[in-house]
């Protein structure tokens, strides 16, 4: 069962069980949850072998699907050579852990640092003393990125792309570069390192890429020394939660950015919501933690989901 030589099958199963199935063979880690509409549940996963065929399970589903996800998966399943991904470096020092983020990196299919990014991960590499892959790409409108910066990344295999439009963040402008190359190795999902403090306005602009960048084919999370984000799109979701995250009560949050959800329910949270409306002004779920291992949302409208993800992020 573990070398995934078959594309599809079919198991009578619930949903509840797919998921235990899926951490137990954690190598098939490509998995889409398809409820039909009748009494009985069928599950379809969707397993790729050797690259092939791939639709991860980090992507949104079609109508009617319940998109499974396992954030642990994203953060330690970087080394296996079909988990296709590109890595992001943003303008803001970097404090991951030294081997989560060198994994990421040099695991990665495609590597760009964005403008200031790259004078960011340079003092990461001085600072770690690692030998590390180049990037693919440096991109921005190139205000931030010192001269010391650009010699140090002087190399026939980095191409620097300019990006001038001041009417787009340069991390907006960089997956919009990106995206043919993405497509090109059938990438579906960007992992972005950056930070959650200092700057309030930063914050929100990256918040504000996943928006206009969100598509049912590309998913972009944003990985910081504290915390994974992602947008969920309207529909049904079930996250598979670390066991050590719920037993240390961490934190998660559902945050309406962007424009009020209506009905969300959930299950597995502490605190549950039953067909209630998120908005600011008036209520959004924030502070919260897992009274499960496995979280459902549904949702009518999209939603950030953030969690912590490191022994010290509690309450």
């Amino acid at each position: 069962m573990r070398c995934a030589t078959l594309s599809i099958l079919h198991f009578q199963i619930t949903a509840k069980l797919a998921a235990k199935f899926l951490r137990q063979y954690s190598d098939l880690f490509c998995a889409k949850l398809h409820v039909k509409l009748y009494r009985e549940k069928y599950i379809q996963l969707l397993m790729c072998a050797n690259g092939e065929n791939l639709l991860s399970n980090f992507d949104r589903c079609k109508l009617n699907d319940t998109c499974l996800w396992s954030p642990s998966e994203l953060v330690s399943s970087c080394h296996k050579a079909n988990f296709n991904y590109a890595c992001i470096v943003l303008n803001q020092s970097l404090q991951l852990p030294t081997d989560i983020a060198k994994n990421i990196w040099q695991n990665a299919k495609i590597r760009c640092l964005v403008d200031g990014g790259a004078n960011c991960w340079k003092e990461f590499i001085h600072k770690s003393n690692e030998s590390l892959n180049l990037p693919e790409y440096i991109t921005g409108d190139f205000d931030s990125i010192t001269q010391e910066t650009r010699k140090y990344f002087n190399s026939p295999d980095i191409k620097y792309q300019h990006t001038p439009d001041q009417n787009e963040t340069d991390f907006t402008k960089a997956v919009r570069f990106l995206q043919p190359q993405l497509e090109a190795n059938d990438i579906h999902k960007v992992i972005v390192f950056q930070e959650t403090t200092g700057r309030l306005d930063h914050i929100m602009a990256n918040i504000n890429t996943l928006h206009k960048l969100q598509s049912d084919i590309l998913s972009i999370y944003l990985l910081s020394s504290s915390s994974l984000s992602w947008l969920l799109l309207p529909g049904k979701h079930i996250i598979i939660v670390p066991k050590e995250l719920v037993d240390c009560q961490h934190w998660c949050a559902l945050i309406p950015v962007g424009s009020k959800a209506d009905k969300v329910t959930t299950r597995g949270l502490k605190w549950n919501l039953t067909q209630s409306p998120l908005e600011f002004g008036f209520m959004v779920s924030t502070s919260n933690t897992y009274a499960s291992k496995e979280v459902y949302v549904d949702t009518d409208s999209s939603l950030i989901w953030s969690m912590g993800l490191w022994a010290e992020d509690k309450l």
